[in-house]
């Protein structure tokens, strides 16, 4: 998995997102091969290197040379009839219905006309990005907090807070945390393209912390006087990726008045129901009492799914939840034929090279009852089997 962080430092828009991915080092040329992939469209990109305030960043106009009027039935046919991947096709069609929501809720009308977006370079926006971030092998986003100014702006639609009103309902329907820029107003800072884009795949967790290893600034268009219209990127340092990383869930429950049978079958039966992990720690509490801690990992999607398990079969009345770094080494089975049979082995891989590995203990079982010998010799033969053949501890 390959993490990136987005610093709104002072705006957010489709064409600075992926301005901010060319300075990255995207290839300019295979982003625009793969909008190509998209029918009828139209355009150039004009990159270059700019300043906003003391801020060196790329900036990137979208030059539509069609004059396809879009509207949102054309949007998603274009998309679905597109020789795109189908993973690039399933994000931008979730990015497309998030910004449909947020544009009839704040219109109060089905399939509302899309004035500004009503054009090429929403496609080009949108699209590009979720390609751009595929093609730099990007699978994880997390992003600041909005930038906002006080005041009111004028749009197509009259006039308004700075925040859009398809903006505006983004962030009240995805509680998007705001920060104002006091030193300024009257600023539109945030796009509906934009945001739209980031509530679809990143979350706003102030919380996570990475080792950046590399760093791209997109700028907007505008210039603004006291504070710079750009957003950062940072990818996630390689060094840091030598094992893989994912977050999951921890669920942690106190319990002194269940047997140890009955815990034992909740544990079997959460592995059972998709639990990553289960198992049990004691511990002492209150007035001497001795308990039981029980523990499962489990997928973010799943958290409510075992937190309900957990109060429903245990005498639980309440549990822990936090939200953790998982960090794995690369591991693969084989089967390998020993003179005692065939046996599965687990290996475990540390930068690329095989570090260690397991055979299973059932198939240990079989072996020790077939032939009537006793396991751990069994474990002594095959590590000597496994060994020499692939040199492992040589």
């Amino acid at each position: 998995m390959t993490l990136a962080y987005i610093n709104l430092i002072g705006g957010l828009s489709g064409d600075m997102l992926i301005s901010s991915l060319l300075d990255l080092g995207l290839d300019e040329k295979m982003l625009i091969s793969e909008l190509k992939k998209i029918e009828g469209i139209e355009f150039k990109l004009k990159i270059k290197k700019t300043k906003k305030l003391d801020i060196d960043a790329t900036h990137t106009s979208v030059i539509i040379e069609d004059k396809i009027k879009w509207n949102w039935e054309k949007f998603y046919n274009v998309v679905k009839k597109s020789t795109l991947s189908q993973e690039i096709k399933n994000r931008v069609i979730n990015c497309f219905d998030i910004l449909k929501h947020a544009e009839e809720s704040a219109h109060n009308e089905k399939n509302p006309h899309l004035h500004e977006l009503g054009t090429s370079d929403t496609l080009v926006d949108i699209c590009g990005f979720f390609i751009a971030i595929d093609l730099l092998g990007i699978t994880k986003i997390y992003s600041s907090s909005i930038p906002v100014t006080p005041g009111f702006i004028k749009t197509s639609h009259g006039v308004h807070e700075t925040l859009a009103p398809a903006t505006k309902k983004l962030v009240e329907n995805n509680n998007i945390p705001l920060r104002y820029i006091n030193n300024s107003s009257n600023i539109e800072t945030v796009t509906p393209t934009g945001l739209s884009i980031l509530v679809s795949i990143a979350g706003f967790d102030n919380k996570n912390s990475f080792s950046p290893g590399k760093f791209g600034l997109g700028a907007g268009t505008k210039d603004f006087e006291k504070f710079p219209n750009v957003l950062s990127i940072a990818l996630e340092s390689q060094e840091n990726l030598k094992f893989k990383s994912s977050k999951k869930i921890l669920l942690e429950t106190n319990i002194d008045d269940m047997s140890p049978e009955i815990i034992g079958s909740v544990i079997e039966q959460a592995i059972e129901d998709g639990a990553l992990d289960c198992w049990t720690n004691n511990y002492t509490g209150k007035k001497s009492r001795s308990g039981i801690i029980i523990s499962l990992l489990c997928e973010i999607e799943d958290k409510n799914k075992f937190i309900r398990f957990i109060l429903k079969n245990t005498s639980s009345l309440g549990l822990r939840s936090v939200e953790i770094d998982r960090f794995e080494v690369d591991r693969n089975f084989e089967d390998f034929n020993s003179t005692l049979g065939k046996v599965s082995v687990k290996f475990k891989y540390i930068d690329g090279n095989i570090y260690s590995y397991k055979v299973e203990y059932e198939d240990i079982l079989k072996i020790s009852k077939k032939f009537d010998i006793a396991a751990h010799i069994v474990t002594r033969k095959l590590d000597y089997e496994i060994n020499s053949k692939y040199n492992i501890f040589s």
